[in-house]
């Protein structure tokens, strides 16, 4: 058997085997640091729309027992006044619009809570808003 003495080549072979390794192993980094951080804005979206949901019904809230008077209100002032709730409201990049309506028989107001972010996606929520006679 020959005995190969000319080496030089292999030197270069094993400096781009590691050159590809490098590369792959980036890619592959590359790939779960950006997967990581779309989850990262998705799930800080999804928190500000729930915590956007929540203010909005603690909004209806304190607007109705702003507006409601100290002595009661009655069956018509109440309709009127959840008629008199403001539309939308504008916090940050998001709307929330709001939707009252009012269930006497069951002495709750269901709201309706449509959030819509600056790419117009939507998120629709029914939040329901105990009310005492």
């Amino acid at each position: 058997m020959a005995k190969v003495n000319n080496e030089k080549g292999a030197a270069l072979v094993l400096v781009l085997w590691i050159i590809v390794l490098f590369v792959v192993l980036g890619t592959i980094l590359f790939a779960q640091l950006l997967t990581t951080s779309k989850q990262m804005v998705k799930q800080e979206e999804a928190a500000a729309e729930t915590d956007i949901i929540n203010m909005s019904a603690i909004y209806v809230s304190t607007y109705l027992k702003q507006h409601g008077g100290t002595e009661g209100i009655t069956e018509k002032e109440m309709s009127s006044l959840v008629n008199n709730v403001p539309d939308s409201i504008n916090i940050d990049d998001f709307t929330a619009t709001l939707r009252p309506k009012l269930e006497l028989d069951k002495n709750q107001i269901e709201l309706t809570v449509i959030v819509s972010d600056k790419n117009d996606n939507k998120r629709t929520e029914v939040e329901y808003i105990p009310i005492s006679r």
